[in-house]
């Protein structure tokens, strides 16, 4: 998705929503700071088309194949950065803010911790907690500063893993976690186009921002295909936007209908317009990952 899309939804957005627009802002801000620091992204090689699509075939991820390489100094530049940031616009309460300012997160970050994220982000982020141990920092806010900042480093790469499938049919993956990084579908679009009546989903990586399509008809979390079980959650004065829920694993993934929207739909953009949402499915016992997750990706 181009910077240009990603500028039109945005000021769309802020049009149509005005109490969207401090957070719009931040996150303008940070996708800003990512662009820029994606110039110091490492070249990258992808396997063969032969070895990706085999890959593919078997659910297994393109970086387990290739794994790209993050520049420690340039990561730990862009921590300090994200987690600035976050402290001067996220909108954190006085200490959190106070916490990612005086912590430094990037200082508590090796090169062997690096090394190893890509197979065990959660992992990562628990070791560096440890190293900071600053009660003042959550770890979802730690999560989010340290996978922020390497998106920049991940996005290019994954686009070449992407590229290396060729014309690779992607429903054939069957899995609702990145093709690429594995990380689980943030969201999903609903967009018109090709033979397939009611249009085809996409769902969106939050880590690499990889796409890749996912059959309709299916709970992005555990898999379930039973339609009795599968139903969207949205307000009536808004069917553009929805929650995709299911019975089986009480699991849910964001579902923007781009047709509905009337702009085109940029999965990190929407995400946010979909936070209130996601508040009213959490009120409602439902889970963002579901309780029983059965899928893996090596």
């Amino acid at each position: 998705m181009t910077n240009a899309a990603r500028s039109k939804a945005i000021e769309h957005y802020v049009a149509a929503r005005p109490d969207f627009e401090q957070q719009l802002g931040f996150f303008e801000a940070l996708w800003a700071a990512q662009d820029e620091i994606a110039t110091d992204a490492v070249e990258y090689a992808p396997a063969s088309t032969e070895e990706t699509v085999s890959a593919l075939r078997k659910t297994r991820t393109l970086f387990s194949l290739v794994p790209p390489t993050i520049p420690l100094e340039p990561y730990r530049a862009a921590v300090r950065r994200i987690a600035g940031l976050m402290a001067e616009r996220a909108g954190l309460p006085e200490e959190q803010s106070a916490g990612l300012v005086e912590a430094d997160l990037a200082d508590a970050i090796s090169e062997e911790g690096l090394d190893a994220m890509l197979s065990g982000f959660d992992a990562f982020v628990s070791a560096v907690m440890a190293e900071v141990d600053d009660d003042r920092l959550t770890e979802p806010l730690v999560f989010f500063v340290l996978s922020e900042a390497a998106t920049p480093f991940l996005r290019q790469p994954a686009a070449d893993a992407v590229k290396a499938a060729g014309d690779f049919d992607w429903l054939q993956y069957d899995s609702g976690l990145c093709p690429v990084c594995g990380t689980p579908a943030a969201s999903g679009v609903v967009r018109d186009e090709g033979e397939l009546q009611g249009g085809r989903r996409w769902l969106s990586c939050p880590t690499c921002r990889t796409q890749w399509e996912y059959a309709r008809v299916r709970c992005a979390r555990c898999g379930h295909r039973e339609q009795a079980n599968l139903e969207y959650l949205y307000d009536e004065h808004d069917p553009g936007h929805r929650l995709h829920t299911c019975k089986k694993c009480n699991g849910y993934i964001p579902v923007t209908f781009e047709k509905q929207t009337t702009v085109i739909a940029v999965p990190e953009v929407e995400e946010v317009i979909m936070v209130p949402l996601e508040q009213v499915a959490t009120s409602r016992g439902l889970s963002p990952l579901g309780d029983d997750v059965t899928e893996t990706a090596n």
